[in-house]
Parts: C-alpha cells; sequence; structure tokens
C-alpha cells in the first residue's frame, strides 16, 4: 500500500507541475506521461473496489461506468459520421474520467493508518511550493515560466510580457482548482488544530496563496481562492468560538504589513490594467459565451446529444478533422461534445454533496466553497476539464466519502 500511495502523491507533484515534466519527457516514450499515470491509477482504483467493500465507490464506480457506455455510444456515431481518429476519440475517454483514479487515494490513506491531519500538511506544503514557486518566478521576471513553458511552447513568451507566470505549470490558469484545494485544506488545518500559533502561521500562509494566485496574473485564480478563503473564514468568525485572540492579532500584523504587500502586489502596471474596471469591460469571453449558449442550450439536438465526441479538445486532430470551439467555458464545451450527459459527468461531486448534505459544519462549508470555485473556475474558462482540476475535484469528492477526514474536530 505504502508504493500505491507514493504513486498517487508523486503523480500529484507531476500533474500541478506539468511544463516541468513535459519538459522533462519531450521526445521521448515518456511523453504520454499523464496518460500512463491515468491508466495504472484507474487499474489501481478497478482493483480495490474490486477486492474491498468500499461499496461508495463501487457506486460510484458503477455511475460512471453507465455514463462511459452512453458516450462510448456516441463516440461510435461520431467516427462514423465525422470520421474522428481513434487516438483523438479515445483521448476524450481520459479527458471525461480523467478524476476518477484520485477517488481512491483517501481511502488508502486511511486503511492504512496515518493521520487526516498528515495528509492535509502534505497539501499545505505543497501549495507552499507553489507559492514561493509563483513569488521566485515574478521577482525574477518569469525564469521559470521561460525555462520550462516557453521553451516548449514558443508562442507563450507574450505571456510574459503582458506579466503572466505560472512556475512550472503548464499556463497561469491551469492549476486554479487545485491552489483552491491546498487552501481549503490550509483552511481545515487551521480549524482542527489546538494551537493558537500554529492556526496564526496557517492564516498567513493561507492569505499567501491569494497572494501567489495575484502574481499569475490570472482573475480566476484570485477570484476562486478569494472565494473559498472568504466564505470559510466567515463562517469561522461567525460560528466557532475559540479565535478572537489569535484572529485580533493576525488582523493587527496584517494591517501593519498591508502597506508593504500593497506596493509589492501593484509594482507591475501590467497587474494594475489587468484588474482594472477597464480591463475587465473589455473582455471578450462575454460573446463566447452568448455564442455558446446559442450553439449549444438554444439548439435542443445539441443539448441532448452533442455534435461529436472530442470535438472541442483538438488534441491528435488530422489536418482534415474539424476542431469546434472551447467557448472559453467548460459546460458549453462539454455540451457541444456530449450534450448534457457531459455537464452532468462535470457536476457529479457537488450533486453527490448536495444530496448527501447531513449538517451544517467548517467542513462542510469550507467543502461546498471549494466546489464552488470549481463551479466559476469552469464557467469563466475550458479549465474545468483539464486533468489537474478533474484530479482535486475527485480527491476532494474521495475525502467527502471517507469519514475519518473529518471526524478529526
Amino acid at each position: 500500500m505504502n508504493k500505491i500511495l507514493v504513486f498517487y502523491f508523486i503523480s500529484i507533484f507531476m500533474l500541478a507541475n506539468g511544463s516541468l515534466f513535459t519538459w522533462l519527457f519531450q521526445g521521448t516514450p515518456l511523453n504520454i506521461w499523464r496518460q500512463l499515470i491515468w491508466l495504472i491509477g484507474l487499474m489501481f482504483f478497478i482493483r480495490y473496489i474490486w477486492i474491498t467493500d468500499f461499496w461508495k465507490l463501487k457506486k460510484i464506480a458503477k455511475s460512471h461506468g453507465i455514463i462511459g457506455y452512453v458516450i462510448f455510444i456516441q463516440a461510435l456515431l461520431t467516427y462514423v459520421i465525422c470520421n474522428f481518429n481513434v487516438v483523438r476519440l479515445g483521448y476524450a475517454f481520459w479527458v471525461y474520467f480523467a478524476g476518477l483514479p484520485f477517488l481512491l487515494l483517501p481511502y488508502l490513506w486511511a486503511e492504512s493508518g496515518r493521520k487526516p491531519q498528515t495528509f492535509y500538511n502534505i497539501f499545505i506544503i505543497l501549495g507552499l511550493f507553489l507559492t514561493i514557486g509563483l513569488v521566485i518566478d515574478f521577482v525574477s521576471g518569469g525564469f521559470f515560466t521561460r525555462m520550462f513553458l516557453v521553451s516548449v511552447v514558443s508562442s507563450s513568451e507574450g505571456m510574459l510580457d503582458d506579466g503572466r507566470f505560472c512556475f512550472l505549470s503548464e499556463a497561469p490558469t491551469t492549476f486554479g482548482v487545485y491552489y483552491s484545494f491546498c487552501l481549503f485544506c490550509t483552511l481545515y488545518r487551521l480549524y482542527i488544530s489546538n494551537s493558537n500559533t500554529v492556526k496564526l502561521i496557517l492564516l498567513f500562509i493561507a492569505l499567501s496563496f491569494i497572494i501567489g494566485a495575484w502574481l499569475t496574473g490570472s482573475r480566476q485564480i484570485v477570484f476562486a481562492l478569494a472565494l473559498v478563503f472568504s466564505v470559510s473564514f466567515v463562517y469561522y468568525i461567525g460560528f466557532v468560538k475559540d479565535k478572537k485572540s489569535y484572529v485580533l492579532i493576525g488582523l493587527v500584523i496584517l494591517l501593519l504589513i498591508a502597506p508593504s504587500i500593497q506596493s509589492f502586489l501593484f509594482s507591475e502596471k501590467s497587474y494594475q490594467e489587468r484588474y482594472s474596471s477597464e480591463s475587465i469591460e473589455e473582455d471578450t469571453r462575454y460573446s463566447s459565451w452568448e455564442r455558446g449558449f446559442k450553439e449549444n442550450v438554444e439548439n435542443v439536438e445539441v443539448f441532448l446529444i452533442g455534435k461529436g465526441v472530442a470535438l472541442s479538445q483538438g488534441q491528435k486532430a488530422l489536418d482534415t478533422e474539424y476542431v469546434g470551439s472551447h467557448y472559453e467555458n467548460t459546460y458549453y464545451s462539454r455540451l457541444s461534445e456530449i450534450g448534457f450527459i457531459g455537464i452532468i459527468l462535470l457536476l457529479l461531486p457537488i450533486i453527490y454533496l448536495i444530496r448527501n448534505w447531513n449538517e451544517t459544519s467548517f467542513f462542510n462549508f469550507s467543502l461546498l466553497s471549494f466546489f464552488l470555485s470549481y463551479v466559476f473556475i469552469s464557467y469563466v474558462s475550458p479549465n474545468g476539464s483539464y486533468q489537474t482540476t478533474q484530479m482535486v475535484v475527485y480527491l476532494t469528492w474521495g475525502i467527502y466519502l471517507k469519514k475519518d477526514f473529518y471526524s478529526v474536530a
């Protein structure tokens, strides 16, 4: 079991820092490392639900199997009607079910006898690693972004000119939900801690994540983390009793250092322009969303069955194959491919949470805020389908299924 846990955590690190490993494996047979991670993880998932009594996982696996069967029929129709190549269609199944193997990780962690606090601590460290990397990337003028991402995708050089940094990830927008998950782990670890000193340290770590999000130059990531932090913190202030001393100390210190933080955040003119009201008003995504609504929601046939599996993805598409639009929106993209079943697949973890909501607690509210950040990022970008996003969404779903992770309080 220890080796499987190591596999999962190495996989999480690799997926969250994808440009580094794409750069390392470029031109080698391991350039399909993401798909290999998924296949190996899927084998572990199937094996464990077969030999254990994880009945909740078995039920979820069965529902995904039914959805997979429906999509397979759609893929056959797509192959006949649109003549998409088999590799492209196969790639789509990986995209649709990329997160499924990570449902198992919380179960394996609990079965190993390790403390849930240690699990949360790992993701706090991973979040700090990302934050420190983003700060160094920002201060160095994009050293890591230029070395690992631009060396693979030369067109990304303009991204640096606009003051956008992503450290070891593929783009400044692809790790927003992952970052939100690290923040969720930090806030819940803060909640279950009995030490005011530890709570204060974790509070500043949580705030540092928001600063790291700011340095990406991505408004969607900033909003997603701010949403998780504000919802959780408001609930904490309102309903948790042991908070006055260190919260007051934290706020006083924050007020003292606020001018320095503001000076640091606005040291780049591009950041001031990106977050100005004029820049937000000029964003062209609204036209893409409007087009996505008209083409996929108002069209009943497309809404029901889509236009073709893998239509908007385009990976491994041949020159003669048609590539659709992602509409700057995960939901419209999924609708255009496989219809309303794509939306159901995207929102299954949230549907499960709502249907099984059994109490009002800090854990549930923080978890809900995390899923809301996922809903938001999925609406303003195609990144809701991204493998790192699906990885942490299903990982969080697994935490909710395994009560050990929130009975520690």
